[in-house]
């Protein structure tokens, strides 16, 4: 019995260099299928996001999360964002989104002004939305934003 050291990895073979052959070049073609098997699915795999952070003036925490909860979410969920919030326990900050971004155009996933579109009608017309989120900004002490990409699919979409 012969064998092969291809890398690390042995590979018994018999009948010689035939063998050899095949198994090298089985080994070559097992490496450039994974190769294009994970290029293919890397799309799906990882996610850039826009991360919002809001730290609410003392005791206004209630109203912007009324206002984030009863305005905004319901726009999300019209123009089919996938947000991921978090209302925060402990720690700076009171509230963190996560908003799927789209690094070649720049922008959240829906558009910005998609969403923008939708919280207009929502709210009767681009003054009174305009007013609504300016009054959630007031509320906020402090904000913060940063770009993240998840180094693989989310626990829950696996």
């Amino acid at each position: 019995m012969g064998w092969a050291v291809v890398f690390p990895i042995s590979i018994p073979l018999r009948g010689g260099f035939m063998n050899v052959q095949r198994a090298v070049i089985s080994l070559v073609l097992l490496c450039l299928a994974s190769w294009m098997f994970s290029s293919a699915f890397a799309a799906d795999v990882e996610q850039t996001y826009l991360v919002l952070y809001a730290k609410f003036k003392p005791g206004k925490a209630p109203e912007a999360l009324k206002i984030i909860h009863e305005h905004f979410w319901p726009v999300d969920k019209r123009v089919g964002r996938k947000a991921i919030p978090f209302d925060l326990m402990t720690g700076e900050w009171d509230h963190v989104v996560y908003f799927p971004y789209d690094m070649a155009r720049m922008d959240t996933i829906p558009s910005a002004a998609e969403w923008w579109k939708a919280l207009a009608e929502q709210e009767g017309g681009a003054e009174q939305a305009q007013k609504l989120f300016q009054s959630f900004v007031d509320l906020q002490a402090n904000s913060k934003s940063e770009i993240a990409k998840s180094p693989g699919p989310l626990m829950g979409n696996r």
